[in-house]
C-alpha cells in the first residue's frame, strides 16, 4: 500500500542534488562558452595592444560580446565565427572599430622625492616596465603611476619611453614630454655636464626632440674668467648663461685680442649670471689686452685685475692709475698691476763758475792799442791821446710782435654710430696723450677724429682728468654729445638699455674736483625702451626696463594671483624714457601671458609682441582678442598662440578641462541679458548637468569659476565686473546643489577685460557673456 506523504519527502534531497548539478553545470558551460568566444574573436580579428579587449558574458547560451579590434573586417569576421560556435544560441552587442589615440601623449615628470608616470601606453605590460625602470634609475624615489592603455602608440614607443626615463637622473626637477614622435626636455639641470648631455639627447631613433625650457643649474657665486699668457695664448673659464651670450663672449674677446692670439674656451653653462655681465666680461677683455700677461676675473659683483704691465715703467704705472679711476658696469675693486721698477734719474751738471773777460794789453808785449786809419785828404800831425775807457753801451732790445691769443672753446666729444670726434681747446700734448689713449681704449671699434687745440701757456684750457671723466660716462651710451663749458658737463645722449644707463648713471658718481654736472642722469633716457616676459612651467623672468617701482609691485602683484606665485626670477631693471602707458601695458601683457601654458613678450616702445602655446584653444581665442583690443592707448600688438604640440596630456584632469572648453563653446550663454539668475530651461538644464558630470571626473581638482560680460550697459554706469562675479557665484552654487564640493570651486569676475571676440565683432553680445571654468595644473 503505497504511502505518498513518506516518499514525498524523499524527493526534496533529489531536487537539490538536481539543482546544485545544473547550476555548477551550466556555470561551467558559460565559462567555456565564453571562453570560447574570446579566442574566437582573437583568433579572427587578431590581438591590438591599446585596444579594449573582447569581453563575452553568458547567461544560458546567449553570448553578450563587447570590445574593440583594429578592423572592421576583423569585427565581422569575429561576430560570423561567434554565431557558429557549439553552444552559443544567440550573439547580442558587437565588436567596435579601435580608434587610435592623437596625439598619443606621455610624460614623466621629476620633483623633489617624486616622480610622476601619466599619459598613455600601449598595454599594462609597457606601463609596469616602465615603473620598473624608474625605480631602477632612482632608487628610493616614490612612483606615482598614473599611465593608462590607449591604442595608437608609434612604432618604438617602449623604447623611447625607457629612454625618457634613463634621462630622468640628469634633471633636478621638470618634465620630458613625448607626443607622438616628438619629444621635448624641461626644467633644470643637476649640473651644467648634464645640461649638455640633455641638450644632445636622443631618447630612440626616429623620435626627434623639439626646443622646450631646459635650463642649467644656478650657480653662486658667479665665476668667469680670461686668462692671458704669453706662451699659451688665451684660456676662458667660469660659466656663461646662455648659447646666444657665449658666442657674444668669445666674438668679444677676439675682438679685442686678435690673433695670433688663440682662445681656449673652458667656460660652461650656469644661470645666475650678475646684471651687465656681458659688458662686465667685454670690459675684462679690454683691460687684458693692455698687459703683457695676466688674468681678468668676475666673481659675484666683484671684477678683479692682475697680471704684468707694460715694460715701460710711466706708461705701466699711468695704466694703473686709468684703470683703477675707470668706473665700469662696476667699480674696479682689485687691481694687482706688476709694473717694471722706476729708472735711475739722470746725472745733473753742478753750474760752471762765471769767466772774466780777457785782458791782453798788459800782458802780450809791445801791443798797441789800434789807430784809426788816417783820411785820405791833408793829414794832421799825429797826437798821442792817453787810452780812456768807453763805457759800455747797451743796445736797445727790439721787442717782436705778440703772438695772437687763441681763444679757448669748450671741450667737446660727439659719438656717432662709428666715430668719435673730440673738439675743443687743451692745456697741452700730455693732456692731448692722454685723452686720446681714453678714447682708443673706452671706444674700440670706432674711428677717433682729433680735432682738439692747444690753448696759449697763459690761457689754461680742458683737463685731461675731466675729459676722460666726460669720455667714461659717454661710452656707457650709445650716440650723442658731451661738452665741457666753463667747469660744466653737460651730456645729450640715449642709452641703449637699462644696464647700460644704470652703468652710465654709476660713471657719473665721483667727478674730479673742479667739474659739475648741469644736469643728472635721468635726463638721458633708454631708447629703444624695452621690457622682456618669459613664462613657463618653472616661473617667470622678467627683464628689460621698467619705469619705476610701483611698476615692478604691479607685475609681481599680477603673478601672486597665478599658479606661478612665488617663482619669479626678476633682473629688470627701473630706467627713464618709458612711453606713457607703459606699466598698464606691462601689466595687461603679462596677465595674457600667464594663461599660456608656454610663451614670451616683449614690449619695445609702443610695440607689443607676444608669442606662446597653450592645449587650449578657448585661452588662445581670449589672449588674441585681449592683446588686440585690451592695451593703453599708442600701442599695438603682434600676438602669435599655437596650439602646444607636446605636453597636453588627456588623461585628468586635462580632458576634462578639454570638455569643459569645449562645453563653453557650444553654450556660451547662461544668463538673460542683465541679470544673474540661472533659470533652469532645458538648455540650461542640460549644460549644467554635463558641467556636472565633467567634473565628477576629476575628484579633487581645484576649479575656478570665471563669470564674464559684454559691455551692454556700461554707458548707463553698470558695473559689468560685480555682474560678471554674481553669475560665477550662481553656477558655483548650483555645481554644489548637485553634488560638487564647494571647496574645490572659486569664483572669479572678469567683467569685460577678457572677450572671446573683439567688442563691436559679430557674436560678440552672446560669446562674451558666457561662464568658463579653469582647472588648477
Amino acid at each position: 500500500m503505497s504511502q505518498p506523504a513518506r516518499w514525498l519527502w524523499g524527493l526534496v534531497p533529489l531536487a537539490l542534488l538536481w539543482g546544485s548539478g545544473n547550476l555548477l553545470l551550466g556555470q561551467r558551460v558559460e565559462r567555456d562558452v565564453a571562453r570560447r568566444a574570446e579566442a574566437a574573436v582573437q583568433a579572427e580579428a587578431g590581438a591590438t595592444p591599446g585596444a579594449r579587449p573582447a569581453f563575452a558574458q553568458v547567461v544560458g547560451r546567449d553570448v553578450t560580446i563587447s570590445g574593440e579590434v583594429l578592423s572592421a573586417d576583423g569585427a565581422s569576421k569575429a561576430m560570423t565565427r561567434l554565431r557558429s560556435e557549439t553552444g552559443v544560441r544567440r550573439v547580442l552587442g558587437g565588436l567596435s572599430q579601435v580608434v587610435a589615440q592623437k596625439p598619443y601623449s606621455w610624460f614623466a615628470s621629476r620633483q623633489p622625492g617624486t616622480v610622476t608616470l601619466g599619459g598613455f601606453v600601449p598595454d599594462a605590460e609597457t606601463a609596469d616596465a616602465n615603473v620598473a625602470a624608474t625605480r631602477e634609475a632612482l632608487p628610493g624615489v616614490r612612483v606615482d603611476d598614473r599611465q593608462s592603455v590607449a591604442f595608437g602608440a608609434p612604432d618604438g614607443f617602449a623604447v623611447a619611453a625607457k629612454g625618457i626615463i634613463a634621462t630622468l637622473p640628469k634633471l633636478e626637477t621638470g618634465r620630458i614630454s613625448l607626443d607622438d614622435r616628438r619629444f621635448c626636455i624641461e626644467g633644470t639641470a643637476r649640473s651644467s655636464e648634464d645640461f649638455l648631455a640633455l641638450t644632445e639627447s636622443r631618447v630612440s631613433p626616429g623620435f626627434n626632440a623639439v626646443a622646450c625650457d631646459l635650463k642649467p643649474p644656478t650657480v653662486a657665486p658667479y665665476r668667469w674668467s680670461l686668462e692671458r699668457n704669453a706662451a699659451s695664448g688665451l684660456t676662458m673659464r667660469g660659466f656663461y648663461p646662455d648659447r646666444e651670450t657665449r658666442e657674444k663672449l668669445l666674438a668679444t674677446v677676439r675682438v679685442s685680442l686678435p690673433p695670433p692670439a688663440t682662445v681656449m674656451d673652458e667656460t660652461k653653462p650656469g644661470a645666475g649670471a650678475p646684471a651687465a655681465f656681458l659688458e662686465k666680461a667685454a670690459r675684462a677683455a679690454r683691460d687684458l689686452a693692455r698687459l703683457i700677461e695676466g688674468k681678468a676675473a668676475i666673481e659675484g659683483d666683484v671684477y678683479t685685475l692682475s697680471g704684468r704691465g707694460p715694460d715701460d715703467h710711466a706708461a705701466c704705472e699711468a695704466l694703473k692709475v686709468q684703470i683703477a679711476q675707470q668706473d665700469g658696469p662696476d667699480s674696479v675693486t682689485r687691481v694687482a698691476i706688476d709694473c717694471p721698477p722706476a729708472p735711475p734719474p739722470d746725472p745733473v751738471m753742478p753750474p760752471l763758475p762765471e769767466m772774466p773777460d780777457l785782458i791782453l794789453n798788459d800782458v802780450l808785449p809791445g801791443a798797441q792799442p789800434a789807430q784809426a786809419p788816417a783820411p785820405q785828404e791833408a793829414q794832421a800831425p799825429a797826437v798821442a791821446l792817453p787810452a780812456v775807457a768807453l763805457p759800455a753801451v747797451a743796445s736797445p732790445a727790439v721787442a717782436s710782435p705778440a703772438a695772437a691769443p687763441v681763444p679757448v672753446e669748450p671741450w667737446s666729444a660727439e659719438l656717432g654710430q662709428d666715430r668719435l670726434l673730440l673738439k675743443g681747446t687743451i692745456a697741452d700734448e700730455a693732456a692731448r696723450a692722454a685723452i686720446l689713449d681714453g678714447a682708443e681704449r673706452l671706444f674700440p671699434g670706432r674711428a677717433v677724429e682729433d680735432g682738439m687745440t692747444l690753448a696759449a701757456p697763459s690761457a689754461g684750457g680742458g683737463t685731461a682728468a675731466s675729459a676722460l671723466y666726460a669720455l667714461n660716462a659717454l661710452s656707457k651710451l650709445q650716440a650723442g654729445r658731451a661738452e665741457i663749458r666753463d667747469g660744466a658737463l653737460s651730456i645729450t645722449a640715449e642709452a641703449a638699455d637699462a644696464g647700460a644707463w644704470q652703468a652710465f648713471r654709476q660713471a657719473l658718481a665721483a667727478p674730479p674736483d673742479g667739474l659739475k654736472l648741469t644736469s643728472a642722469a635721468e635726463a638721458v633716457p633708454v631708447r629703444p625702451y624695452e621690457l622682456s616676459l618669459v613664462a613657463d612651467r618653472s616661473g617667470v623672468r622678467i627683464t628689460g626696463s621698467l619705469p619705476d617701482e610701483a611698476a615692478r609691485t604691479a607685475l609681481r602683484a599680477v603673478i601672486a594671483d597665478s599658479p606661478l606665485a612665488g617663482k619669479v626670477e626678476d633682473e629688470a631693471l627701473v630706467a627713464p624714457g618709458a612711453p606713457a602707458g607703459f606699466a598698464e601695458a606691462a601689466r595687461a601683457v603679462l596677465a595674457d601671458l600667464l594663461r599660456l601654458d608656454i610663451g614670451s613678450a616683449t614690449i619695445r616702445d609702443g610695440q607689443v609682441t607676444l608669442r606662446g602655446l597653450t592645449c587650449r584653444e578657448l585661452i588662445a581665442s581670449e589672449v588674441e582678442t585681449s592683446e588686440r583690443t585690451g592695451l593703453p592707448a599708442g600701442f599695438t600688438a603682434s600676438v602669435t598662440v599655437s596650439p602646444r604640440q607636446t605636453g597636453c596630456v588627456l588623461d585628468p584632469p586635462a580632458s576634462c578641462q578639454n570638455d569643459l572648453d569645449g562645453l563653453t563653446k557650444q553654450n556660451p550663454v547662461l544668463f538673460a541679458q542683465g541679470v544673474a539668475a540661472v533659470t533652469l530651461d532645458p538648455t540650461t538644464e542640460r549644460v549644467i548637468a554635463a558641467a556636472t558630470t565633467i567634473l565628477q571626473k576629476c575628484p579633487g581638482s581645484q576649479v575656478t569659476i570665471e563669470g564674464h560680460a559684454n559691455r551692454d550697459g556700461e554707458w548707463r554706469g553698470f558695473d559689468n565686473r560685480e555682474l560678471s562675479l554674481r553669475r560665477a557665484q550662481r553656477v558655483r552654487d548650483e555645481l554644489a546643489r548637485r553634488g560638487i564640493d564647494p571647496a574645490s570651486l572659486a569664483v572669479k569676475g572678469y567683467g569685460t577685460t577678457r572677450p572671446l571676440l573683439p567688442h563691436g565683432a559679430p557674436q560678440s553680445r552672446e560669446m562674451n557673456r558666457r561662464v568658463q571654468f579653469t582647472i588648477a595644473k
